[in-house]
């Protein structure tokens, strides 16, 4: 499976590259981005564009991240309480197989000397 996100992630980072280098002159363009506001404007300075998709991409990629924060949060406890919970089983599951297979070996030796005290046992003859 890692080859295969390996390869992926290589095909898609080519992909990339191959639109980045054939739209080089528009990603190498300044440009600048403003803001109209009723009560003022804003205008940033004028950077390419290829940073302007970077900047973009981060800040999205940070909004996301914070809005799945939570989720995560529960989701690692809900993953370390049912972890508990099956450590828990297996000591209780570790324990009964000790108990059975105890059980099994006295039953084993009660059968056992049964048998022998059969085979021990004198025939009574007849006099």
């Amino acid at each position: 499976m890692r080859k295969v996100k390996l390869a992926f992630w290589l095909v898609l980072i080519g992909l990339l590259g191959v639109v980045f280098w054939q739209n080089q002159t528009f990603f190498l363009e300044k440009r600048g981005v403003g803001i109209d506001y009723w009560i003022g404007n804003y205008h940033t300075p004028e950077l390419q564009v290829a940073l302007y998709f970077l900047i973009f991409f981060l800040v999205g990629l940070l909004i996301s991240s914070f809005s799945s924060l939570s989720e995560r949060f529960v989701a690692r406890k809900t993953i370390r309480k049912l972890n508990d919970e099956l450590t828990n089983v297996r000591k209780n599951m570790s324990g009964l197989e000790a108990g059975l297979a105890s059980r099994q070996a006295a039953d084993s030796n009660a059968d056992r000397s049964i048998t022998s005290e059969a085979a021990t046992v004198p025939e009574s003859s007849a006099t």
